[in-house]
């Protein structure tokens, strides 16, 4: 398995969650690539389709999410998209295509980040809330099974901020497992852990297509 202490902590986070996913069947992955490592932690027997726009990325579909996919409806078990929407501007057809390429009762299971830097890959366009998000699956189609918040609190924000400055790397691990251990010890007051709730790093979503 890969070591998660190597990444940011809303990526670290987000590989863990992905570790607990079990799929079987075809499954795309929207804006993904070959190259990233968390395809391998996924369990099941199934058969991963990558597609990104870039073939540099290396993906087995080249097309524009943001226009009709070039699949046909109910092709696939299960859809899965990581840290990809907030790059897409037209993010409704990413739903709505999802849907419909899906088949009845498959997954649709994808993380975005909520605070995050400027990232441009090449564009930057949004940041969504948990209602923004239970709306769009609902419009969309989707039942939604979880929409969890990803983060230990505000010193793992600080840390998310500046960590990809701090420099050398063994500096930026070790202070990132001190903020996380401050952030962990205050959540034993309820305050707080509502805190981290309200304001996290990002989400993980699991819905299933009605």
């Amino acid at each position: 398995m890969n070591n998660f202490g190597k990444h940011s902590i809303i990526r670290e986070l987000e590989y863990r969650e992905i570790a607990k996913l079990d799929l079987d069947g075809d499954i795309l992955d929207l804006g993904g690539s070959k190259k990233s490592g968390y395809q391998e932690l996924i369990r099941g027997s199934h058969k991963i389709d990558t597609a990104n726009i870039n073939p540099d990325y290396g993906c087995d579909l080249i097309f524009d999410i943001q226009k009709r996919f070039p699949i046909n409806d109910s092709a696939y078990d299960h859809v899965i998209c990581f840290n990809v929407l907030e790059h897409i501007y037209g993010f409704h057809n990413v739903f709505a295509e999802t849907a419909r390429i899906l088949k009845e009762g498959g997954k649709f299971i994808f993380a975005t980040p909520f605070i995050h830097h400027v990232h441009g890959s090449p564009g930057d366009y949004f940041r969504y809330t948990n209602s923004a998000l239970s709306r769009l699956l609902d419009d969309s189609g989707f039942s939604v099974e979880e929409i969890k918040p990803l983060g230990y609190g505000l010193f793992s924000i600080i840390f998310q901020t500046i960590g990809g400055s701090i420099r050398p790397g063994f500096l930026r691990t070790f202070i990132k497992k001190v903020f996380i251990f401050f952030d962990k010890a205050l959540s034993l007051f309820k305050s707080y852990k509502k805190l981290r709730e309200k304001v996290p790093l990002g989400y993980f979503v699991i819905a299933r297509k009605n």
